[in-house]
């Protein structure tokens, strides 16, 4: 049965091609049909691997080369408010390569978390922090089955969100990051809801967007997002070496990844889904084309690795 909603997932993303794929086919399995992936600065394979992928119709590449002084995650976020697949989408998701939407409602689908929320303009998705697994390297296997080791729920980090908000709703902005951007003084009053399915009273976080969801109304009953945010030390230092799309590297320090580096408990939540991923990858590799766009970027990943062995040497990194 196909989606009853249009749901176009907005990112933005350097030298991360070795990990698209997976993060595509995940999400188009969960039910999100247009995928809008912005590129800037990359050394890997990245915008050849989308160029195709656009050619499939599968997702859609827009570049964004960065001028001086210019933030990747701001100009990206500014043009995709007004493209077609944001404008004329039902439901609109931004979120990164390195986060997965894992739905614990009824099958897992996009549809199953739309419907613990009757009348929600935006369901705030709450983080939840994976670490390496015990792991220093990650195999060629897939991100969501090699690591499965997490935070507790209540880990203080985790009350960060990223939204599923409603197209048409009473937004400026619906790509803001982690929440559309709103104005009360607009008589713009979104209505909120947890991923408990319960409506968060505006009373709660003072009427304004909000970042950090208020503790009293925390939940990752029906859906979390799983933020495989150091993968592994190798993957962290590659990420160090790219620099983050909000130009704020300096927090990427060796404490960050020990705060980050989040292994108490087992999650397999997202684990049902882990054929059907493979499955609809193994699909689209049947193109020669993509298949040799998708090694190459693997390929590209491991010369990275090698570059940024050395990154935390500097006490300025450290």
């Amino acid at each position: 049965m196909p989606p009853k909603h249009r749901v176009t997932e907005v990112a933005f993303t350097k030298n991360e091609g070795r990990f698209l794929l997976e993060w595509i086919a995940y999400h188009r399995l969960i039910g999100i049909g247009d995928f809008l992936v912005y590129t800037n600065d990359c050394e890997d394979e990245s915008p050849a691997l989308l160029e195709r992928l656009q050619e499939m119709g599968i997702a859609v590449h827009v570049p964004n080369p960065l001028g001086p002084g210019e933030q990747a995650q701001n100009k990206a976020l500014n043009h995709a408010k007004d493209h077609p697949l944001v404008t004329g989408a039902d439901y609109v998701l931004q979120i990164d390569p390195d986060e997965f939407l894992c739905i614990k409602a009824g099958g897992g689908r996009v549809e199953d978390l739309i419907a613990t929320a009757p009348g929600a303009d935006i369901i705030a998705v709450q983080m939840r922090f994976f670490g390496d697994s015990g792991l220093k390297q990650l195999s060629d296997g897939l991100v969501i089955e090699s690591l499965t080791q997490a935070s507790v729920e209540d880990f203080e980090s985790n009350a960060i969100v990223k939204s599923l908000a409603r197209g048409g709703g009473p937004f400026f902005r619906i790509t803001a990051n982690h929440m559309p951007g709103f104005e009360p003084k607009d008589a713009q009053h979104p209505r909120i809801f947890n991923a408990g399915g319960v409506e968060i009273p505006p009373v709660a976080y003072g009427g304004a967007r909000f970042r950090n969801i208020p503790a009293a109304w925390r939940s990752m009953r029906h859906a979390q997002l799983n933020h495989y945010a150091v993968r592994t030390f190798a993957d962290y230092r590659a990420k160090k070496y790219r620099g983050t799309a909000a130009n704020n590297d300096r927090k990427l320090t060796l404490d960050y990844w020990t705060a980050r580096n989040r292994n108490e408990v087992q999650d397999t939540a997202i684990a049902r889904h882990i054929a059907g991923t493979k499955a609809l990858m193994q699909e689209w590799l049947g193109d020669p084309v993509l298949a040799a766009r998708n090694r190459r970027c693997f390929e590209a990943y491991e010369e990275i690795l090698k570059k940024s062995e050395g990154v935390f040497d500097s006490p300025a990194n450290a």
